[in-house]
């Protein structure tokens, strides 16, 4: 690659739900009610990262049982029914009903968020609507468009609450056929964008597929998450980047292993880009023990403004 990397500056942050200590754990087993006891020790968490120097503060959702729960809980029109397996893990998610047409409940997710986190996450409308039962709108176009719009009003009160980023998860799209309804998702994108006054980022995990990296490339979000042991160096030259930030998933949330500072700026000195650039997990930490986790956000302070 002949272009040398330009960056302003490397900024890393991690997404999703983090993982429970030993000690939280045993509590949710022995108390009835644990939901003080969870956002503590989000708070924790949240103050942990201040402490190493991370400019992108994440809300590590600790009070978040799976990514669909809370905003789930705090909609008028959706029920939770049944267990799902998440994917390939061994890790299970309660599965959103749609009845009605879905309202948020004003204020409902209040309780869920961190105070003092810029970084939110919320899975991608697509991802929703693969993910949960439709038994309301029927046309699977109209089912990711009140979606995108239920996700967009969370957005906007997340956004008064003080969020600066929001990233959308969205690992259906290996999985989950989204040719066909390509407008559909690009609106309820669109409305959450309308919605969120700060950064936008869509992040796409556990399956290599080429063609979701470019469709959401051309979406009206503001940046890409790539799951960087799904995809490779080399299927990033083959991107059509559409001006938008790109968030490198380096650092492995489904394996205790320690990544090298070395290994993972190596990495980054591959990629050619003249946009902003990020540094991140490509999965939620919510797989791992605590202790790992931690280590692996150390891992993150260390990397930022590493990167030359």
């Amino acid at each position: 690659m002949g272009k040398q990397l330009l960056l302003k500056s490397a900024n890393t942050y991690f997404f999703g739900i983090f993982p429970r200590s030993e000690k939280l754990i045993d509590i949710t087993r022995t108390k009835q009610n644990y939901h003080e006891d969870l956002l503590a020790e989000s708070v924790k968490i949240v103050e942990y990262q201040k402490s190493k120097g991370l400019k992108i503060i994440s809300d590590p959702q600790i009070t978040w049982e799976d990514m669909f729960r809370p905003l789930a809980l705090s909609a008028d029109g959706i029920s939770v029914n049944g267990l799902n397996r998440y994917f390939e893990t061994n890790t299970f998610y309660k599965v959103p009903v749609i009845v009605s047409k879905p309202a948020v409940k004003e204020g409902s997710l209040k309780k869920y968020l961190t105070a003092g986190a810029s970084l939110i996450s919320f899975p991608d409308p697509f991802t929703f609507s693969c993910l949960s039962k439709d038994e309301f709108y029927v046309d699977k176009k109209a089912f990711i468009k009140g979606l995108g719009d239920l996700i967009a009003s969370f957005a906007a009160e997340v956004s008064k609450a003080g969020y600066e980023y929001l990233v959308l998860k969205a690992p259906s799209y290996g999985n989950c056929e989204f040719k066909g309804y390509e407008e559909s998702i690009k609106e309820a994108l669109s409305s959450i964008k309308n919605a969120f006054k700060g950064k936008i980022i869509a992040h796409v995990y556990f399956y290599r597929n080429m063609e979701s990296l470019n469709f959401l490339a051309s979406s009206p979000l503001d940046g890409l998450g790539v799951d960087m042991y799904s995809f490779q160096v080399d299927d990033l030259k083959k991107l059509e980047n559409k001006g938008k930030d790109l968030a490198l998933g380096l650092i492995n949330g489904l394996n205790t292993k320690m990544e090298t500072k070395e290994r993972v700026i190596d990495v980054v000195k591959k990629i050619n880009t003249d946009h902003e650039l990020y540094i991140t997990n490509n999965v939620d930490f919510e797989f791992l023990p605590q202790k790992f986790a931690l280590k692996k956000v150390d891992l993150l302070s260390q990397i930022a403004g590493d990167v030359p």
